[in-house]
């Protein structure tokens, strides 16, 4: 049962963490990346601070100083979480997290976090430069699949030992009765 219930909460809370960097020049616009698919819900926040949510949610209080200079590409494509910033400020810099909230199946829930870590310059000579690298850790993502499958082989070979053994006592417990009562003398 403990399993069961430890499978389930995997299920639940399946979340990677990959970091990704982003370059800007103060008064550029720049754009955090985040790949999604089939997302119900999307927050974007710098710190415990929220940048943007969808959908919206009159409940989440924006922080001021991001309002009318973010954009999300998700209203456009939906496996696109990235989130755009006008006119960036060495105050955007800092670590920003793509939090998506998607539903695998019924009840059961999956979230995924990126983070971005955005860097901003002063002004350079030769134009604006927008840049991200993706720099992959070695991220641990257990899919849901294959969490399920595993989960299903437990739960049938604790269900085959477990019938096995009730089987095998049983066949015990008749042994002696097979046996005649009186010998022949």
């Amino acid at each position: 049962m403990m399993i069961l219930a430890l499978l389930t909460l995997l299920l639940i809370t399946n979340a990677s963490a990959v970091e990704t960097n982003a370059t800007g020049n103060v008064g550029q616009t720049v754009i955090l990346p985040c790949g999604c698919s089939s997302v119900s819900e999307l927050v974007w926040q710098k710190g415990e601070r929220v940048v943007y949510d969808y959908p919206k949610d009159e409940r989440t209080s924006i922080d001021q100083a991001y309002i009318n200079r973010t954009e999300l590409f998700l209203e456009k494509d939906p496996t696109n979480c990235s989130l755009m910033i006008l006119n960036i400020s060495s105050a955007d810099a800092g670590v920003y997290t793509c939090h998506a909230l998607f539903s695998v199946s019924g009840d059961i829930w999956s979230r995924k976090s990126l983070e971005v870590n955005l860097t901003v310059s002063e002004n350079e000579p030769g134009g604006p430069k927008l840049l991200f690298e993706d720099k992959t850790d070695n991220t641990v993502s257990i899919s849901v699949p294959i969490l399920v499958v595993v989960g299903i082989l437990v739960v049938a070979v604790l269900l085959t030992l477990l019938i096995k053994r009730r089987h095998r006592t049983n066949t015990d417990a008749d042994l002696p009765a097979q046996q005649p009562m009186i010998k022949s003398v």
